[in-house]
């Protein structure tokens, strides 16, 4: 599976050659990068409401009206925000989530459905769309899930008219892993990443995310068939899948397309329908696709009317309340701990996260080396990620060593300015930069973290303040584009770039520069206005 081996990406960019050639800049920084603990931050619970006839409750509730246990244990709500509260803002882009309001993730799942069910995908999708306003309630994106990869067809979008042309847009393909048993253990791999994927691009990304999952999901893996060795590297697998979902606030509501369903019309969650899911590891035993739906609070469906299911899951997943809460502080066991959301009003029903996994401190993934691996699935990955927003400027090649040097510009969109104790403020970055060839494997690479500081703690001046950073990477022959990726360490949001082949031997050539000695640690000019796409 693709994901593991992200972990071996991951270890290759921790030893580098290229991060210990820069050596003063090594002696700015500090040894090792924050530690990020489940502790240390607020879990965002994005709570609907549900009465007797299944329909959400979005007026008359205050935050006294809710509980929170974690694991059997009452927790303190700290903050608390009414349906109404999540709407668009006056002046966000249609083409950045940045509000409060919800986002929708579509999700046409080619790799794991029938040819036929795809083109019946596809039809009753584009109906939904066809029946929207010309500008949405809440930006969407649009990705396929294929036989190799998850592409983005459409990035966040309020434009009904964009996202139509890009799902008629999506080629027909033969799902032929589908096809044979052979490629099962493949194909749930495949799923699975896509959904770290998701949640690596919207990681930071204000508000809640809504994946409309069209497709049967991943196979179910049984895991009796299994080495005991496998399948501790599965229950891993999707222990952070589970908690990538949650820190991202992300909800997966699953449509099976083309089954005829006796009884009931639709099936609901195991949350919804009032089960009694348990304390134990959801993920024990047999490993289901469909777990997920639970675990992120969502809605799973079996109707053949795909254009009502989806707006019923875009309902849902935009009336909700949101809770946060600090968890508190377990033993590093690696075990699940579930969270449970009451009202005092016994007749109305929760639909919310149904728990998370905590550190395990045998796992051999610590958080710097979890954060690598995070920017090594990034740097592979061919979707955008936008929460920072990253552009390149004055790109050189030099033909004598074989390499590209550029300047990166991080723009100050969504950047965590911290104050310092001097009267000045700083961002811990960490950054990649790959060649990838024609299959995005890496033929070359470099890693670098630093810490970025601006001479104020203005907050106007801070939201004009740029960083840039220059940098040079091999080239090899067979490079088919160069791809760069920062990150935040104090909150995950991730800002990617591709340069392709075409643009880079376009470049203006000149000789290599002879090797200076750079502090990495360097003021950063607040006077400069953000940059305009």
């Amino acid at each position: 599976m693709r994901s593991l081996l992200a972990v071996f990406c991951g270890i290759i960019l921790l030893s580098l050659p290229s991060v210990k050639e820069s050596t003063a800049w090594a002696q700015e920084v500090p040894s090792s990068a924050p530690t990020i603990r489940v502790t240390s931050r607020l879990v965002f619970l994005d709570v609907t409401v549900l009465d007797k006839k299944g329909r959400p409750v979005v007026k008359g509730l205050t935050k006294d009206d809710f509980t929170i246990t974690d694991n059997k244990k009452p927790q303190r709500i700290f903050s608390f925000e009414e349906p109404e509260t999540h709407v668009i803002d006056a002046n966000a882009a249609d083409d950045n989530p940045v509000s409060k309001a919800p986002a929708t993730i579509f999700v046409l799942d080619l790799l794991n459905s029938k040819f036929e069910d795809f083109a019946y995908i596809r039809y009753m999708v584009r109906n939904y769309l066809a029946a929207q306003p010309a500008q949405l309630n809440y930006p969407a994106e649009l990705m396929v899930l294929g036989n190799n990869s998850l592409e983005m067809a459409q990035g966040y979008t309020r434009s009904r008219k964009d996202l139509l042309y890009a799902l008629d847009h999506v080629p027909p393909a033969v799902p032929y892993k589908e096809m044979t048993s052979d490629f099962m253990l493949e194909r749930f791999g495949q799923s699975i990443d896509a959904l770290q994927q998701i949640a690596l691009q919207n990681r930071g990304v204000r508000g809640r995310k809504n994946i409309i999952w069209v497709g049967h999901g991943g196979p179910n893996i049984y895991t009796v068939s299994l080495q005991p060795s496998d399948v501790h590297l599965l229950d891993k697998y999707v222990h952070d899948t589970t908690n990538m979902l949650l820190d991202s606030r992300i909800s997966l509501f699953l449509i099976y397309p083309g089954i005829q369903v006796n009884g009931p019309t639709r099936t609901v969650s195991e949350i919804d329908a009032g089960v009694d899911i348990g304390d134990d590891d959801p993920f024990s035993g047999d490993i289901n696709f469909g777990v997920f739906v639970n675990e992120t609070g969502g809605l799973f469906y079996k109707r053949n009317d795909i254009s009502t299911e989806i707006k019923q899951s875009e309902d849902l997943g935009s009336e909700y309340y949101t809770l946060t809460y600090q968890p508190p502080e377990w033993d590093a066991d690696g075990k699940f701990r579930r969270i449970r959301v009451t009202l005092r009003n016994p007749d109305l029903r929760i639909v919310t996260k149904a728990g998370y996994f905590s550190p395990d401190q045998n796992s051999g993934m610590g958080p710097r080396r979890q954060m690598m691996v995070n920017l090594s699935e990034a740097a592979r990955s061919s979707i955008p990620f936008e929460s920072l927003w990253v552009t390149i400027e004055h790109l050189v090649r030099h033909p004598d060593t074989g390499t590209a040097e550029f300047t990166i510009l991080l723009g100050p969109r969504n950047v965590d300015w911290q104050p310092t104790d001097d009267g000045k403020s700083n961002v811990d970055l960490l950054l990649a930069a790959v060649s990838l060839n024609r299959n995005r494997d890496f033929l070359a690479s470099r890693l670098e973290e630093f810490p970025a500081i601006a001479d104020n703690q203005d907050a106007t001046q801070l939201a004009k303040t740029e960083v840039r950073l220059p940098l040079s990477i091999r080239i090899p022959g067979k490079t088919q584009s160069v791809r760069v990726v920062i990150e935040t360490a104090s909150n995950g949001r991730t800002g990617a770039i591709e340069l392709d082949r075409e643009t880079i031997d376009a470049a203006p050539a000149a000789p290599t520069p002879e090797p200076k000695l750079i502090i990495r640690r360097r003021k950063l000019s607040s006077a400069e206005s953000p940059p305009t796409r």
